[in-house]
Order: C-alpha cells, then structure tokens, then sequence
C-alpha cells in the first residue's frame, strides 16, 4: 500500500524589516469612496479650492519653512500676514560711541552679520514663490498667469504679491475681469457674508477680514 505524503504550503520567505502585505492596496474608506480633500494643492474657487484649504496649506508650509530650511526662516510670516518682511539694519554708532574701537569692530560685525542675512532672505523669497507655484494647481496657474501685473511680478519673484492674488481667486475675486465688475463682486461678497451654523465668532471675524483686505488691495 502506498502512502501519500501531504504537500508542504509554499511559503514565501520573510524579509527583515519587511511590513506584510505591503505591495496590497489598503481596504479603507478612501480606497472604497470618494476621495479625501488634498492639502498639498492650492485650488482656485472654481475647482473647489476656498480659504479653509489655503489656510491649511500655508500653516503645513509654515512649519517646513520653520523646521527645515536653514536660512531666511523670516519668509514663514508672509504666509500668515500676506505683507512683506524685512530686516531690520544695526543702529548707526553715536559720535561718542564711534571713539570706542571696540564698539567700531563690534558694530562692523554686525553689519556683515546684517549683510548675509539679507541676503538670505531675499533668497527664500524667490525659493518660496517657486515652492508655492508649484504647489498650484494647473486652473490656479493658469488664473495667476491671466492676471494684469503677473509678467512684471513673475520676473520679480513677488511671492507677496503671489500669496495675495491666490489668497483673491480663492476667494473667487478675479483681478482679469473688468474692473467695474470685479470691484463689485467683491463688494457683495463683503455685504453678503453670513456666520454659519458651525463657524464661531474667531472664524468669522477672520474671513470677514479676509475680504475687506482683498477688497482693500485690489479695489482701492
């Protein structure tokens, strides 16, 4: 009589540091529905785009600006503010401060110190318009582009001026369209917000603010 000898399951070997099933796509709630909203794209309003998304973009790129780059950590600012920054020089030496050679070679240093960290700066600048341009979607891209001053701006690296005409399409205000209209556009999104049902007084009075300055910046 002859045995049958069971056949041994194929096993397939175990990598160190291997996480299983890694090559197998994850059976989450992404996977089977609608995709979640992506922070990593800036979206103009007519994809979808609003400042609740831009808001979350500009603090990721905050804290990567703060916690990563080396230099010209300044530019995170203009991300929250929309207004420029700058250094600050050393104070000029007084008459009777210029006589201390010590004070003269400290004074100096500072200068170059001053010196290199403009420098830096106005690097980051044009390293942050290039970063936020990228992050922008091909619609956004393409409004920025249509905009009246983008030529001049672009050669200037503005990023103030960039975060700020996204910070205006966001908001679905469109300095390309006719002047008469976009001013009154912008007007009515002023005289027509309301508080929502689920936004506290901090928001509103945030967003409120948010449209009078774009109000204010591109209708005088």
């Amino acid at each position: 009589m002859t045995s049958t000898v069971p056949s041994t399951p194929t096993q397939t070997p175990v990598v160190p540091g291997a996480v299983p099933n890694a090559d197998k796509p994850k059976q989450n709630s992404t996977n089977r529905g609608a995709s979640a909203p992506s922070y990593t794209v800036i979206k103009a309003a007519s994809e979808g785009g609003n400042k609740r998304m831009l808001d979350v973009v500009f603090e990721r790129l905050r804290f990567t600006i703060r916690s990563e780059w080396t230099t010209g950590q300044e530019v995170a600012e203009i991300l929250e503010t929309f207004e420029d920054v700058e250094l600050e020089p050393p104070d000029r030496l007084t008459d009777e401060e210029k006589d201390d050679e010590l004070l003269v070679e400290m004074w100096k240093e500072d200068v170059k110190q001053h010196v290199s960290e403009k420098r830096a700066l106005v690097k980051a600048k044009r390293r942050l318009y290039s970063t936020v341009w990228k992050m922008m979607s091909k619609v956004l891209q393409g409004k920025v582009s249509g905009q009246n001053e983008f030529i001049e701006r672009n050669v200037k690296h503005d990023v103030v001026w960039l975060v700020n005409t996204i910070r205006a399409l966001v908001t679905d205000f469109d300095n390309a369209a006719p002047e008469f209209l976009s001013v009154s556009e912008a007007l009515e999104k002023i005289v027509t917000f309301r508080q929502h049902e689920n936004m506290d007084n901090a928001d509103y009075v945030k967003d409120l603010m948010a449209l009078i300055k774009v109000y204010e910046q591109y209708c005088g």
